[in-house]
């Protein structure tokens, strides 16, 4: 993984970008702006036509959820160096009382290595917008999440979150985990468990690890992602590090 201030993909690569999301538009429409951003930051992308040639293969899916085999395979095939692989979700739009609507989006990624699968980068950016309609709200808050993953991306400095300086940063290591669209779910969780920031580390060896910011002590972080996700359980806390494990 790249420290901060060193750019997370090498110049000069070809970078190949796939977004999965509920809906085909909300997918593209991210794809739009990672790719745009990879442009605009002097980095070579995949054509359009070759991303739907990619896309249509069957070690697409496979690639999706981190599969280094089918990451090898498709690399060599259309000849990409970098997979960025990427997941929007966008949450059900809630209506105030002044009639409008906020929604909440989250896109994450992650980037691979085409020759050896060797994760590059990793993040989950959010972000709430308002809209006069859900679907606009909703659309708003997905380009602003893009945009926050895209900077992350090309800078290579996690989005955060604007975590309060109370906070303290802890590093929750969960197993049993079988794929990045896991991991990042994981983030997800811990984002709404209250959170300040959350973005993933590293995922290796069936292990999630996220770096998270909270304002209370590792037991109450730890039962806070347990009632979001009841199927992932504490091990044990060592000082700042919380070991989880996926049932």
């Amino acid at each position: 993984m790249q420290g901060s201030g060193d750019s997370a993909l090498p110049k000069g690569k070809t970078i190949a970008v796939l977004v999965r999301s509920n809906s085909s538009q909300h997918a593209r429409s991210a794809e739009a702006i990672l790719i745009n951003s990879l442009i605009q930051g002097g980095y070579k992308a995949v054509d359009r036509d070759r991303l739907e040639s990619i896309r249509q293969n069957k070690a697409a899916a496979l690639a999706l959820e981190g599969d280094v085999d089918a990451i090898l395979k498709l690399s060599q095939t259309y000849g990409f160096n970098v997979l960025v692989s990427g997941r929007a979700t966008i949450h059900t739009p809630v209506k105030n009382e002044f009639g409008l609507f906020t929604a909440t989006a989250v896109v994450s990624v992650t980037a691979c290595q085409g020759s050896d699968g060797r994760q590059l980068f990793a993040d989950t950016s959010t972000a709430k917008e308002v809209g006069y309609t859900g679907d606009e709200a909703g659309q708003k808050a997905l380009e602003a999440a893009a945009r926050q993953a895209a900077r992350a991306m090309t800078e290579g400095v996690p989005s955060g979150g604007g975590a309060a300086s109370a906070s303290r940063i802890f590093e929750v290591e969960v197993s049993g985990i079988r794929s990045f669209a896991e991991a990042h779910a994981v983030v997800e969780a811990l984002s709404k468990a209250g959170c300040g920031s959350a973005n993933l580390l590293r995922f290796a060896g069936g292990r999630a690890v996220v770096k998270a910011s909270w304002g209370g002590n590792p037991d109450s972080l730890a039962a806070a992602l347990s009632r979001q996700r009841g199927d992932i359980s504490l091990e044990r806390v060592e000082g700042d590090r919380i070991l989880m494990v996926r049932r």
